[in-house]
């Protein structure tokens, strides 16, 4: 076992094969060189986050290379008010918030390519739920804003952790040779006799892992690369380093794993990483490993190295601490499958990018000093309060006195000398300029980070009309468009990299519940060889957040400039849904389920009579009139003047009719259905529409005013300014542009 303290060097265990000797020299090559000058940039993003645990009085020791404590007196105070944390906090939420909109783009003009476009959708909304990359996308989110560098790692995991599925056997008719699943060729021909007559055999079968695609985290301090190369894709070679248990190396790689013991190994990342895990903002322990720790950790090192002199086409390898090849994969597995090119299933997220080298960096390193310095300003003040603000008596020597307690109502009793007596002396007042130095401290730590009071949801000194409002906050957030963008681009890769190691490795299909037209719910399956050449593209603008209050504002711009027909059932309903109100439509909940009954009800018909048609279920009705007749006496749908709410009607059946499922039924009965419209709801709707008077207006008490009403109404508001018709004056579909706040 390795001592700690202890770090690999060139030198490789004596059992080692020839081959894992020359694997062992190459990943060792790799670590050392990526390790030249990192230590500049790990102690800065160490400080950062200790900085915002709250251990902020501390300074880097050179000869030692780590953080320590500053040596100070005792009576010193080291008062913290952490400005770092909150505005971490704002500006991590506003990564958080980031939801990318993916879309697929077809890569050949083939039919096959656009339907696989179209799907594309699906198959990443299949692919983030299985996989947690919203939970990886948090976590982050946290080291993106810290150290300016946050990583997701993308992986299928075979574990037995995600379940196994049984798969049989087969035997060849021809010759009888037994083969198990994985002894199975891909061209499914026998590899003694040649013959492709096979059969199953159920006792030769085997449970194969399900596999399940995998979206983690990784932080800086576990990713090694190349500084001087900028971009991830050009590096050549990649390098992650991570700590795990014992007992889980054994369970994930088996047999591989037999004689690997714990190394504990003393590397400056790793003595970073372990110490945050027991970091808080009273103290911790010291930076490496506890001696409870030792004995159970296993550092593995996993190489993706696209290309070099010795694996020209690359590999894939994982090794112990103690210098175990566990894992091999040559060539280099991570390839796309139409031309063959290499790439990282690692997405690197960068906050803001730094000409000329690997890692970016974050508005926190700015922010340190300000930190550091409102602590000694802050402390300077306590320390003229206990000092120099509090009072003092002066006693005449030789003069007796009572002690001075300073309780309430206290009597002093004491003998005068030549006439003097016991006299209290005010403290001195810290000078006001300190305090206009914090506060001016404070103002530079939000120009510094962008997190005005707008980004932190106070209102902004007097404005309160909500679109003003708005428009500050996309200023604000206009301030962080780089971030933004960098994110977009990282997402677009990660999408096509996710996309293609799902299909490369899914064997058996994913089954998601998908919300009907017709009502009801369909399971669909999703398997990674249905997925063609398809490219993913993130719409441009989805990656900056949006309020609620922006989306109102952009619907009143487009109802002022005439885009939107409010009275238009299909505009309004659409409105309702995307600002999250369709409840407060009178009874909309009820009528959207029966709407979505009834297109389920005509669906279940329609798919019965056909088949009746089809398999001469109907006698005696040879002439299509007849079948007609018959069709309209048995159709389900039977419309209703008074209780229906033909708006909600007329929106939902037209949405079902532009269907697939609809539009694959026979022409007829599309009629039937367009005729059901028309007749049933549609008179009423342009009834509605017209006078204000129809069956759905009554009942939800939409009425129009009276002459009355309208005079009292312009009495009321006379003596008010009236609204001018330009933006922020004119009033929408929702009230005035301002969002109705004074």
């Amino acid at each position: 076992m390795l001592s700690l303290g202890q770090l690999p060097n060139k030198s490789t265990r004596g059992d080692a094969s020839d081959e894992d000797v020359s694997d062992i020299n190459i990943l060792l090559d790799v670590y050392d060189r990526f390790k030249r000058r990192r230590w500049v940039f790990e102690r800065e993003w160490y400080r950062n986050i200790i900085f915002y645990i709250g251990q902020q009085w501390v300074v880097y020791d050179d000869g030692s290379r780590r953080w320590r404590l500053r040596n100070l007196n005792s009576w010193i105070p080291t008062p913290v008010t952490n400005r770092i944390a909150s505005t971490v906090n704002v500006i991590r939420s506003s990564i958080v918030q980031v939801n990318p909109a993916f879309r697929g783009i077809p890569t050949q003009e083939t039919e096959q390519s656009v339907l696989a476009a179209n799907a594309a959708d699906r198959y990443l909304d299949v692919i983030i739920n299985e996989s947690g990359f919203r939970g990886a996308k948090r976590r982050m989110a946290s080291w993106t804003t810290l150290t300016g560098n946050g990583f997701l790692l993308t992986e299928f995991d075979t574990g037995p952790d995600t379940g196994t599925v049984f798969v049989p056997g087969e035997d060849c008719a021809a010759c009888g040779l037994q083969m198990k699943p994985e002894e199975i060729p891909a061209d499914m021909t026998c590899p003694r006799c040649g013959s492709t007559d096979f059969q199953e055999n159920v006792e030769n079968g085997t449970d194969i892992p399900q596999g399940r695609l995998r979206v983690s985290a990784k932080s800086p301090f576990e990713v090694y690369a190349d500084s001087n190369i900028p971009e991830l894709e050009d590096q050549t070679a990649l390098l992650i380093v991570e700590q795990k248990s014992l007992d889980g190396v054994k369970q994930t790689y088996g047999d591989k794993a037999a004689e690997v013991e714990a190394d504990n190994l003393s590397d400056q990342s790793l003595n970073y990483t372990s110490s945050l895990a027991h970091m808080t903002g009273s103290g911790g322990g010291p930076v490496g490993r506890s001696g409870e720790d030792e004995g159970q950790i296993v550092t593995l090192f996993r190489l993706y190295l696209k290309t070099s002199k010795d694996y020209p086409d690359g590999t894939y390898l994982v090794m112990s601490g103690d210098q175990h090849i566990l894992e091999k994969k040559t060539p280099y597995p991570y390839r796309y499958k139409a031309t063959k090119r290499p790439f990282y299933p690692l997405t690197h997220i960068r906050y803001d990018d730094v000409p000329g080298r690997f890692w970016a960096k974050t508005p926190v390193d700015d922010l340190i000093p300000k930190q550091r310095q409102r602590n000694e300003v802050e402390s300077l003040y306590q320390t003229i309060l206990m000092r120099c603000a509090n009072p003092v008596w002066l006693l005449p020597t030789g003069a007796q006195s009572s002690p001075i307690t300073g309780d309430p109502a206290v009597i002093v009793r004491y003998s005068p000398v030549g006439g003097q007596k016991p006299e209290r002396l005010e403290g001195a007042e810290a000078p006001a300029s300190i305090i206009t130095f914090i506060q001016q401290i404070d103002q530079d730590f939000e120009e510094i980070a962008n997190t005005f009071a707008v980004m932190k949801g106070k209102a902004p000194g007097s404005v309160r009309a909500a679109s003003a409002i708005q428009m500050l906050v996309e200023r604000g957030f206009g301030r962080y468009g780089s971030v933004f963008d960098n994110m977009e681009e990282a997402y677009q890769q990660w999408a096509v990299g996710a996309l293609e190691i799902w299909r490369q490795n899914t064997v058996f299909p994913r089954v998601q519940a998908v919300a009907k037209k017709s009502g009801g719910w369909q399971f669909l399956k999703f398997l990674g060889s249905d997925i063609g050449e398809v490219d993913i593209r993130v719409e441009s603008g989805s990656t900056r957040p949006k309020s609620e209050a922006g989306r109102q504002m952009l619907l009143n711009q487009l109802f002022q400039w005439g885009l939107i027909n409010a009275q238009d059932p299909e505009q309004k309903m659409k409105i309702y849904e995307e600002l999250g109100a369709a409840s407060f439509l009178p009874g909309a909940e009820a009528d959207i389920k029966v709407v979505a009954e009834e297109n389920h009800k005509f669906m279940t018909w329609a798919q019965e009579s056909q088949q009746k048609i089809e398999m001469g279920g109907v006698q005696n009705a040879p002439d299509p009139a007849m079948i007609l007749q018959m069709l309209i006496a048995t159709f389900p749908l039977k419309g209703n003047p008074v209780i229906d709410h033909h708006p909600t009607h007329a929106v939902h059946h037209r949405r079902f009719a532009l269907s697939e499922e609809f539009r694959a039924l026979p022409q007829i009965f599309q009629d039937l259905f367009v005729q059901h419209l028309t007749t049933a709801h549609l008179p009423y709707l342009f009834q509605e529409a017209q006078t204000g008077l129809g069956m759905t207006g009554i009942m939800s008490g939409v009425l129009p005013m009276s002459d009355q009403q309208r005079t009292a109404g312009s009495n009321a508001s006379k003596g008010k300014p009236s609204q001018g018709a330009g933006p922020g004056g004119s009033v929408g579909p929702f009230g005035s542009s301002e969002g109705g706040t004074q």
